[in-house]
C-alpha cells in the first residue's frame, strides 16, 4: 500500500517542472505528442533503499486561457505501477475550493462523474488525488471529443474547464505500450 501511494505521490507532482516550465514562458521541455495530448516520461527519485526508482510516464493535457495565453489546468493520466491501472491527476490554480474537490466529466458519461479529492495545493497549483479511471471512462475517453473538468471557487461559483479528447486514444496506447 506504502509503495502505490508513494507512486501516486510521484505521479501528481512529476509535472509540477513542466507547469513551471509554462507559467515561467521558458523554452518547454520537449516530447511526443498525440493531438492535444503529450507524453513524458521522467525519473522518480531513489527510494528508501537508495535504489533510482522506475521511469514513470504519463500522458498529459495543459489547458490555457484564451485570453491571456495563462496556464488555467493540467490533466494527466498514469499507469500506476503497482496497480497498473490508469489514474487520473489535475492540477489547477490557486483559488479553488478545496472540499468539494473536482470533478472529471466524459462527454455522452456526465452522469457518472470522476470525483477527485485534493491533495496538496504549492505555488503552481492545487493538485488532486490520483484517481483511478475505469474502463467505461477510458473508452469513453477514447471515443468522444470532449470532457470537462468542473470546480467550485472560493466565491462559491462553479467553474467547467474544457478537457479535448483529440488525440487521447494514440497517447493512451504509447502511455501503456512504454513508447
Amino acid at each position: 500500500m506504502h509503495k502505490i501511494v508513494l507512486s501516486l505521490l510521484l505521479l501528481a507532482f512529476a509535472a509540477q517542472p513542466v507547469l513551471a516550465e509554462e507559467k515561467n514562458a521558458r523554452k518547454a521541455p520537449e516530447f511526443p505528442t498525440y493531438g492535444d495530448w503529450g507524453k513524458i516520461c521522467e525519473k522518480g527519485p531513489a527510494g528508501a533503499d537508495g535504489k533510482a526508482s522506475k521511469e514513470v510516464c504519463y500522458i498529459f493535457q495543459n489547458v490555457s486561457n484564451k485570453e491571456d495565453g495563462k496556464l488555467v489546468m493540467q490533466v494527466r493520466v498514469g499507469i500506476a505501477p503497482q496497480a497498473q491501472k490508469p489514474v487520473m491527476i489535475v492540477t489547477l490554480p490557486l483559488g479553488v475550493l478545496l472540499p468539494p474537490g473536482a470533478a472529471f466529466l466524459v462527454e455522452g458519461l456526465e452522469k457518472e462523474p470522476v470525483k477527485m479529492a485534493f491533495l496538496a495545493c504549492a505555488p503552481e497549483g492545487c493538485t488532486t488525488v490520483g484517481q483511478v479511471l475505469d474502463k467505461k471512462i477510458i473508452d469513453g475517453m477514447k471515443k468522444k471529443e470532449k470532457a470537462a473538468v468542473r470546480v467550485a471557487l472560493l466565491n462559491k461559483k462553479v467553474l467547467t474547464l474544457p478537457v479535448s479528447l483529440k488525440g487521447f486514444s494514440r497517447a493512451f496506447i504509447a502511455l501503456k505500450s512504454g513508447k
